[in-house]
């Protein structure tokens, strides 16, 4: 079985979902602030590029930030208007025509590359998915694995602790998806060991699922922020080691720069990840331009030797793959065709195992 463990299907990107619709002002935001280091708009009247920062601003309170009209367009783009002028960029593939990756256009996806399922990240740049998740599981049974969604700047409220219980129990989805990014709102003031989400944690021990991890917070300090997210995810896998856990999007990648096959990974982040409920998914092909990835082969080997195989599990961020890294055939094959030094079992393991274990279908 291969399981691609970072996928996506989701309806039109900035529109009315299936549930919470009030919420939808705050998706716009937080589309805004994941974009908040893009420089390469064009001007709409001429399509002339015009490389300024627009969406950065002075600080980490997502409450400060410009008022620019942020909002997604069909073909991939994102909009934007300042000072009475639109521009736009390509924020996803051009190929999602209405700003849409429908489950069936995703599974064939998955057919013509040999991949089995994929894990349904969900990040609330693509609306609040819960019950949507549940329905394409039970009309596409076993190719989608689905992880439910909580407000995280909530997340120490019983209400969000019913919502995880409902995703679980009555949508059928099978882990929790918890991301830094939305303590924007708090200007982070919010951390992940935090006292007040034992009881959070206590929900998810009780429904027996594991928690996957996004800790890419777009701050200013993009690397030091990422670094102290990470101190908090090991003391939280040191008081949590009964629950599973998974580092979604890979080791830290907004360090590693293009091409640079000598990335070292910090002694803190191999700390976390040799933890024994820890695992990290394996999205690497992004960060070496040149098929095969000889720098991302050469960091899967690493891993392999310190923190063991059996804590990879490959990953690729498809549809956002596709467009902007490398054909879907490719963001496997690195593994599976050149990835010469892993035996068959070993690349099993990586490849959908892991996954496999992980959520129980073994």
């Amino acid at each position: 079985m291969i399981i691609d463990a970072h996928f996506h299907i989701f309806p039109p990107l900035g529109r009315a979902t299936v549930e919470e619709d009030p919420l939808q002002p705050l998706r716009m935001k937080f589309w805004q602030c994941h974009m908040r280091d893009s420089s390469r708009f064009r001007r709409k009247a001429d399509d002339e590029p015009v490389p300024e920062p627009f969406l950065q601003w002075n600080s980490d309170d997502i409450n400060e930030m410009p008022e620019v009209s942020f909002r997604m367009a069909d073909f991939g783009r994102a909009e934007i208007t300042v000072d009475g002028v639109d521009y736009y960029t390509q924020a996803y593939p051009p190929s999602l025509i209405n700003c849409e990756a429908p489950p069936e256009r995703m599974i064939g996806e998955m057919d013509l590359v040999g991949v089995d399922m994929g894990v349904l990240q969900h990040d609330h740049i693509y609306g609040a998915l819960n019950e949507y998740y549940g329905e394409q599981m039970q009309r596409f049974p076993n190719r989608f694995i689905g992880l439910a969604q909580v407000r995280e700047w909530e997340a120490d409220s019983p209400a969000e602790h019913e919502r995880l219980e409902q995703a679980v129990c009555e949508h059928g989805l099978m882990g929790l998806y918890f991301s830094v990014e939305p303590f924007a709102l708090s200007n982070y003031a919010d951390h992940l060991d935090d006292a007040k989400f034992e009881p959070l944690w206590e929900k998810v021990r009780e429904l027996g699922i594991p928690v996957w991890w996004y800790l890419h917070s777009r701050q200013r300090d993009r690397l030091g922020g990422f670094m102290e997210h990470v101190a908090e995810l090991d003391r939280w896998a040191e008081t949590h080691p009964d629950i599973p856990a998974l580092l979604t999007h890979g080791i830290d990648t907004f360090s590693m720069r293009r091409g640079e096959e000598r990335y070292e990974i910090p002694d803190a982040l191999m700390t976390l990840l040799k933890r024994p409920n820890m695992h990290v998914e394996v999205l690497f092909c992004a960060f070496w331009p040149e098929y095969p990835f000889p720098g991302a082969q050469e960091k899967i080997r690493e891993l392999r030797e310190e923190i063991g195989v059996h804590k990879l599990m490959w990953g690729t961020d498809m549809p956002y793959c596709s467009g902007s890294w490398c054909t879907y055939k490719q963001a496997i094959d690195y593994i599976r065709v050149h990835c010469t030094f892993l035996s068959e079992e070993e690349k099993a393991l990586i490849l959908g195992g892991n996954a496999a274990r992980m959520f129980k279908l073994l």
